[in-house]
């Protein structure tokens, strides 16, 4: 019990120290996530325990899926669809041609580094590795000095990859647990039908909910002090009512965020979204630091130079090489196709798939683990130091 007390602890007041000196991290290109990944990777080897976990995934794994749905209904809600209209191609692109070449390219690097693994761990560990993270974009798609075309093309993207690599996955888990080979028909199948719950969800709660939200502020049927995180509370049950009923509640929250700017964004204050997308970014850096914390468990005794490289090309061709062909046909200049190329970090998607497959299956090769941590670990460092000299450059 005392071992708990002291990881809240830690975790709240590496919390602390970040937020009181935020401007000067953010000068030396230390930004929220790699901070919390670096607290995280100490404490745990300062408070390491030989063949024990020290904190059990289990508890963790719904307040970090959560924490998923809500960015990423937040990050849809405050999407320019004005921008985007003139120029969604560039989302579809990175969604339907981007994404599915990035998985199989993944899939083949994966055979080619690890010979020894099934094709069913292979593909489980290219489609970790294969979606974005829309928190971990937020300082490319905030940055003024690159075009609204691009950013805002990254954070649909970013939003909807979540949910269209969710039935994939959750298709290789279950073939891996049953033994057997995926069919193409199958997996077709079920991510139409994960998708198309989502969809129907979305389209008949969210107005639901929103239009009661307008009617209760109209009508002044409730205080201030109710409405702080009205937003939180109708993105997590969207979230819930999907996976409930069988569909992607990632894919649910983004639409539902989508949804809100269309229709509600000028009569619903925006500050509530505001309220909801600063929670959803304080939760998400404790998420890292738990994150690093199993992540030592799993790479303190070494990790194959293999599972290295993996990484590194994981984070560079594997992602790079697809959407540059994807724009080859596109009049997007070079230099914007480079940036939507090399901008897809890794993050908290690829940590819930991490988890899921953790506590699914008992047998899962050291190797897979150890090259989706460094994937997400590089990702976080990378990423973040060419965010920030983006920003430095505007």
């Amino acid at each position: 019990m005392h071992s708990e007390y002291i990881l809240i602890i830690v975790i709240t007041s590496s919390l602390i120290i970040y937020s009181l000196f935020a401007r000067q991290f953010h000068n030396f290109r230390i930004s929220g996530p790699m901070f919390m990944l670096a607290s995280g990777l100490v404490y745990s080897y300062y408070s390491y325990v030989p063949d024990q976990l020290n904190i059990q995934l289990a508890p963790f794994k719904i307040f970090i899926e959560l924490t998923l749905a809500l960015i990423l209904f937040t990050d849809a809600a405050k999407t320019k669809l004005a921008v985007l209209k003139t120029s969604y191609h560039y989302a579809l692109l990175l969604l339907l041609l981007a994404l599915p070449f990035t998985f199989i390219f993944g899939t083949a690097l994966g055979t080619w580094l690890f010979p020894e693994l099934s094709i069913i761990f292979v593909a489980l560990l290219a489609i970790i590795s294969t979606p974005t993270d829309a928190a971990l974009s937020s300082s490319f798609i905030d940055n003024d000095a690159i075009p609204e075309k691009t950013r805002e093309a990254v954070n649909v993207e970013s939003g909807l990859n979540d949910g269209l690599a969710v039935p994939i996955f959750l298709l290789l888990l279950t073939t891996a647990l049953n033994q057997q080979e995926p069919s193409f028909y199958e997996t077709l199948a079920v991510t139409i039908r994960e998708i198309g719950i989502a969809i129907v969800i979305a389209l008949i709660a969210t107005p639901l909910f929103f239009k009661l939200a307008i009617y209760s502020e109209s009508h002044r049927l409730y205080n201030l002090d109710s409405e702080a995180f009205i937003c939180v509370a109708i993105a997590v049950v969207i979230y819930l009512i999907t996976q409930y009923f069988g569909g992607s509640g990632f894919f649910a929250a983004f639409i539902a965020g989508l949804l809100f700017d269309i229709k509600f964004k000028n009569a619903f204050k925006p500050q509530r979204v505001n309220n909801a997308h600063a929670l959803a970014n304080t939760c998400a850096l404790i998420i890292w630091f738990i994150f690093a914390h199993f992540a030592y468990f799993y790479l303190h005794s070494g990790v194959s130079l293999n599972a290295i490289l993996f990484a590194l090309l994981a984070l560079t061709i594997m992602r790079m090489i697809p959407v540059i062909l994807s724009f080859m046909f596109t009049k997007l200049a070079f230099k914007q196709r480079f940036l939507l190329a090399w901008y897809g970090p890794r993050g908290l998607a690829s940590v819930v798939f991490t988890l899921i497959l953790i506590q699914t299956l008992k047998d899962v090769p050291k190797v897979v683990i150890d090259s989706a941590i460094l994937t997400i670990i590089l990702s976080v460092i990378f990423h973040g130091i060419s965010a920030k000299s983006n920003q430095n450059n505007s």
